[in-house]
């Protein structure tokens, strides 16, 4: 045994030699599936959604394990319970005393299983509950030792990392000890079939036209940008990240590529309990903590914490050369930024079980964020005679402010049959975002902007399940109204007065108001010899309503109606393979970051500005998968085709001064297809090795609008075809090692392809980090230790864009080595045995899934929220 830890060191020490030596590349992910589930369950069962149309009753199983030999507690082992199909229903885990409780049971026979590492199973194969609110008390139910010592080394089993399930993938973040002291951003690098590059930009399939979520619902916060949010959420409060790349019509139909959903951390157990998080290294720290208290029907969770980065430079260089109407430039660029941010959140929740058939939940969070960037920027714009044209040395000081707050609203009704219920929900948030430039050119005062934005949204959602024989029928409605608001102003150094004076026309007032009324039914089939059908419709209507302060009248966005059909079909096969075929539709809606008409002039050689004429993506999406389990390993292969009219892009032009203009325009179609790969081994019971792959083609085509010398020798406003192709890819590779007494090891890896774009590519990039962790008292608290990118002193990347008139080319250097340390502990007393529910029990929460975020250069930007407590329910 002592051989196989030398190996399992000397593993983790090449996996790190090996990627600091790749060229190119970084971003640093992966995962593949890593087994797990309840123990005794075989590696089918284990795939199953708990939430998949399962009947619910109140009733409750109770019981104590003990050690048949020693007659002490056995803790932290597993309970699962199988119906009479022996398909798993729930599951729970012992306390310290041994005890466990299975709840929210339905009128029925059931199998019980106890199962932990170093015993025998223990099957109790007929347990009777007589109604829907009975409660069955086992007693003590006794476990026979099972132990295998070798060396002084007791073999432990490790749990799933990642999991594929019915409708989703799943990666396991509180498995994951290498990103302990992170952010989210760090956690989602390593997801399988995610990308996520330098600057936090999400891509799914090659494609950045994604939906995040956090437990499963939107918050105000989403009005931000998805790089700037995932640096807010801290990796210790993350349970679970979910990936769905074909939603139901029970979903919104927004987020072409599919829908991330990240799962923060919650405590479900009776009594006082919560848990404390601390860490700091060289570039970040965070602390935050949970309290929960629940006593017979009320129960109350409060979340509070907050986290900041410091010593995060970059620098850059960039080379662009135009010939606009017979003029040619150069212009040559270089910058450094150091950047700081700072965040907090809270959020208070009150849960209330009025009977065992009515229960309600209300909740507010409050999050507020600061970020603040700063760096010199020199300039050099030079004619073809390379006579300067513009030459200066810049101080460029930039700080945003983002403020939320939201309310929710939660009634939930259950029927007498299982599985038949309704909800109704309410949720309304804001969102104020404020954003200041100010700009010294060489050492003088020289201009300064600033742009006040508010995003307030008002959600109504119902949801109605009716289960008959083993289908399910679902129906529901939403409305949603969104006002949104954007003041800009720009002010001019003047020397004369010593003062900034207002430039009015670079000033104005932005007010966008959108409606959006949707309908869905899905319907569930269990067809015979092991198929399933699940097909379903969604009616979406939407209406617009934007002007501008200088306009007398509203800018025209005509109104849209859209019907999103989805259809999945699939096949259970013997020895635990599975093959699922599924096509959907989807919308995206712009958001305010696309929409948003506020010029930022904060490098007047490269501005940028939303478009508050976009329309709509649409997509058609086409996925096969195929997985496998066999003991403790898995394999899951997909290949996917997509289609989408109207594809929102950045589109870059420059005039013949040499100034280039960014906004965002619906380009035309885009057409992707692919394949993903990822695979989990198990060598022995404490040593897990996983990896995956992602292979994209992207096709783009769209168009430009340019100046194009006339025969007459004047130049003329054409419109002109453009498109880009290639593969994108990208590889990971992660491994794991459990020792003795509490100690765990574990690594990652991920190299990136370059991205391909419709006026260029992004630079391939890679990540690394290694993590280490030490248990202690009892597994109720541990000290984690992380390394990032150990052997790489900064990760270079080089990008190009262009078209007919423009050549850019930049280079970045990103320092992104650090060390990580954080202390994490779980306090109060565990109390299995009171109430008739566990604190906030899962409820369907409002999601609204339906804009399209923010974009930049590298790819475009979905929009997630502050992690505010609690998880529970899918999306809606």
């Amino acid at each position: 045994m002592k051989r196989k830890i030398l190996l399992a060191l000397l593993s983790l020490g090449f996996l790190t030699t090996t990627f600091a030596q790749f060229p190119g590349g970084g971003g640093f992910g992966g995962g593949g599936r890593s087994g797990g589930g309840f123990p005794g369950m075989n590696s089918q069962q284990q795939q199953q959604n708990p939430q998949d149309d399962i009947p619910r009753g109140s009733a409750k199983i109770t019981g104590k394990l003990i050690d048949s030999t020693t007659n002490k507690p056995v803790e932290f082992a597993s309970i699962a319970v199988y119906d009479k199909n022996n398909k798993v229903v729930d599951g729970s885990m012992t306390d310290m005393n041994g005890a466990f409780t299975v709840k929210n049971l339905a009128k029925g026979t059931y199998k019980l299983v106890a199962s932990f590492i170093g015993y025998k199973n223990t099957t109790l194969n007929k347990v009777e509950i007589a109604s829907n609110k009975a409660e069955v008390n086992l007693g003590n139910l006794m476990m026979a030792t099972d132990t295998k010592v070798l060396n002084e080394v007791t073999v432990t089993a490790q749990a799933a990392l990642v999991e594929d399930k019915v409708d989703r993938l799943v990666y396991n973040a509180e498995k994951d000890i290498t990103s302990r002291g992170g952010t989210a951003e760090d956690v989602l690098r390593k997801v399988p079939m995610l990308t996520v590059d330098m600057d936090g930009n999400v891509q799914m399939r090659g494609s950045g036209n994604i939906k995040v979520l956090i437990n499963n619902k939107p918050s105000s916060i989403l009005a931000s940008n998805i790089a700037d949010a995932l640096k807010q959420i801290p990796a210790d409060m993350i349970k679970s990240v979910e990936v769905i790349t074909s939603p139901s019509a029970k979903y919104d139909a927004e987020g072409t590529a599919g829908i991330i959903n990240i799962v923060t951390k919650k405590n479900t157990l009776q009594g006082l309990t919560g848990f404390v998080n601390a860490g700091a290294g060289t570039r970040g720290a965070n602390a935050f903590g949970n309290i929960n208290l629940r006593k017979k029907k009320i129960g109350t969770a409060l979340n509070f914490g907050g986290n900041g980065s410091y010593n995060t430079p970059s620098d850059g260089a960039t080379t662009r050369q135009s010939s606009v109407k017979g003029i040619s430039t150069t212009l040559s660029q270089t910058d450094a930024n150091n950047v700081r941010r700072l965040f907090g959140n809270t959020q208070l929740s009150i849960d209330y079980d009025i009977n065992s058939k009515n229960s309600l939940t209300f909740s507010g969070r409050l999050g507020v964020g600061n970020f603040n960037t700063v760096g010199p920027q020199t300039s050099l714009l030079q004619d073809a005679a390379q006579v300067v044209m513009q030459q200066y040395t810049r101080d460029i000081k930039q700080i945003r402010r983002n403020n939320s707050l939201d309310f929710d609203f939660n009634y939930t009704r259950t029927f007498k049959e299982q599985g038949h219920d309704f909800t109704f929900l309410v949720q309304h948030g804001k969102n104020i975002r404020n954003t200041d430039f100010t700009t010294n050119q060489n050492a003088n005062p020289f201009n300064k902007s600033n742009n006040d934005g508010a995003n307030t949204e008002t959600t109504f959602q119902a949801d109605y399940t009716y289960p008959f024989k083993k289908n399910v029928f679902e129906i529901g409605a939403k409305y949603i109204l969104r006002d949104v608001t954007s003041a800009y102003d720009f002010f001019q150094y003047d020397g004369q007065v010593a003062d900034y004076v207002l430039v009015p026309s670079r000033t104005n007032d932005f007010n966008y108001d959108q409606k959006v009324g949707a309908a869905y039914a899905t319907l569930a089939l269990a067809l015979p010899k092991k198929w399933g059908l699940k097909m379903g419709v969604r009616y979406e209507n939407t209406r617009i309503n934007a002007k501008f302060q200088n306009s007398d009248k509203p800018t025209a966005i005509a109104p849209y109606d859209n019907v999103v059909p989805t259809f999945t079909l699939s096949k259970d096969f013997p020895k635990n393979h599975k093959v699922r075929f599924s096509y959907g539709q989807r919308i995206q809606r712009p958001s305010l970051d696309f929409l948003n008409p506020f010029i930022n002039y904060a490098d007047p050689l490269n501005i940028s500005y939303g478009n508050p004429l976009l329309k709509p993506e649409l997509s058609h999406n086409f996925e096969f998968n195929y997985n496998t389990f066999f003991k403790a390993n898995s394999i899951n292969v997909s290949v996917f085709r997509r289609f989408t009219d109207n594809n929102i892009t950045s589109v870059r032009s420059v005039d013949e001064k040499g100034v280039v203009t960014t906004t965002f325009e619906n380009i035309g179609k885009t057409n992707y297809y692919g394949a993903s790969l990822f695979l989990n081994i198990q060598p022995t019971k404490s040593f897990r090795l996983g990896g995956g792959a992602n292979f994209t083609n992207n096709l783009l085509n769209g168009s430009i609008v340019i100046p194009e010398l006339q025969a007459d020798n004047t130049y003329k406003t054409v419109v002109k075809g453009i498109s880009n192709k290639g593969w994108n890819s990208n590889f990971n590779f992660n491994a794991s090692y459990s020792f003795t007494k509490g100690w765990g090891a574990q690594a990652f890896g991920f190299i990136g392809s370059r991205q391909v774009q419709l006026q260029g590519y992004q630079g391939a990039y890679r990540y690394y980090n290694i993590g280490i962790k030490k248990d202690f008292n009892n597994k109720k608290g541990s000290f984690n230790f992380g390394l990032d990118n150990p052997f790489t002193k900064s990760l270079t990347i080089k990008s190009m864009s262009g078209d007919p008139t423009f050549t850019s080319n930049s280079v970045r250097h990103i320092y992104n080595r650090a060390v990580r340390f954080s202390i994490n502990y779980m306090f109060g007393k565990m109390d299995f045995n009171g109430g008739n529910s566990g604190l906030f029990r899962s409820k369907k929460k409002v999601s609204n899934d339906d804009t399209k975020a923010g974009e930049s250069e590298g790819g475009s930007q979905a929009q997630p929220q502050t992690p505010a407590g609690g998880g529970g329910g899918r999306p809606r």
